[in-house]
């Protein structure tokens, strides 16, 4: 599913990493990710051969979008949206309102922030702010490798956990990815997903 070219991008980059003997104590990792009121999965049991009953649900579920970002010294705010994320939307609400104060206050001496290369990620606009603010932009993440962010795995327990709760509003989504950032998102299940990034890019 990765194209060569980026086999080879992939390849180089765990190199670097294992050269660099890297073990990403200042690396912020970042992503966004949407998170639905109902998953649409339904398993039925039903005898052979037999017709399957029709089962109501909603053709276009209610979702939200969610930034954060983890590192080995803990996490960043968890931000919850709705909007379509533009270049001017990820400047204003998500770099300065959720990395910024994190950075200031967990990470005064030193960091890199990881970020995917979505282009409202790599605007010139977004750059221009990162350069002037000092974000210290860790630019060589290889392109197709989610499964490099330990972030993913993240979203992954995050969903299971809402999953379990089945919420059934708006307000009782929002609460439970809220309650999960808070009382689930350790330092120390941090630290167990940035070294199963390091692992897996060795």
């Amino acid at each position: 599913m990765v194209r060569d070219v980026n086999k080879v991008k992939r390849v180089a980059f765990a190199k670097e990493n294992i050269a660099n003997n890297d073990n990403f104590d200042n690396i912020i990792f970042t992503d966004e990710c949407s998170v639905q009121l109902h998953d649409n999965k339904i398993v039925i049991y039903r005898e052979r051969d037999s017709v399957a009953p029709v089962l109501p649900k909603p053709k276009h579920p209610l979702k939200v979008h969610v930034w954060a970002g983890i590192s080995r010294r803990g996490t960043t705010s968890i931000l919850i949206f709705e909007n379509i994320m533009t270049s001017v939307f990820y400047i204003n609400s998500i770099l300065m309102s959720g990395l910024i104060p994190f950075i200031n206050r967990v990470y005064p001496d030193t960091h890199r922030f990881q970020q995917d290369n979505d282009p409202k990620h790599t605007s010139n606009a977004t750059k221009d702010f990162m350069q002037q603010q000092g974000i210290n932009w860790w630019n060589n993440w290889p392109a197709e490798s989610p499964d490099f962010n330990p972030i993913e795995m993240v979203w992954s327990m995050m969903k299971s956990r809402k999953s379990k709760k089945e919420p059934r509003t708006k307000e009782d989504l929002i609460n439970g990815i809220k309650s999960f950032w808070k009382e689930d998102m350790t330092i120390a299940i941090c630290n167990i997903s940035s070294t199963t990034s390091l692992k897996s890019c060795q």
